[in-house]
């Protein structure tokens, strides 16, 4: 489905669909950055409050952390954001479909 880390192939290798048209834009990005800080702030305080660890390792800690995970969460969003696009056949609005 990738041809390198977030770019998408221009078309299937399997079954030759073709795969230009869909795009998931900034969708992936949005649920990962929210997902992300749900899991990091947390962590944040707990390193902090409940650990007493000085404020510099802590901030680096969950840094590291938050970098990580939104490395690690956007390939299978965004293939999972592609796929219910393609799924539902999702596409770009057209003057043709307003009216």
């Amino acid at each position: 489905m990738f041809s390198a880390y977030l770019r998408l192939r221009d078309a299937c290798p399997a079954c030759g669909a073709d795969f230009k048209g869909a795009d998931a834009g900034d969708g992936p990005a949005v649920f990962v950055v929210l997902i992300v800080g749900a899991i990091v702030a947390p962590l944040l305080i707990i390193l902090q409050v409940g650990l007493d660890l000085p404020d510099t390792l802590a901030l680096g800690i969950t840094i590291v952390t938050a970098i990580v995970l939104c490395i690690a969460f956007l390939p299978p969003f965004k293939a999972t954001l592609f796929a219910l696009q393609w799924k539902h056949k999702a596409r770009e609005a057209t003057h043709k479909d307003v009216e």
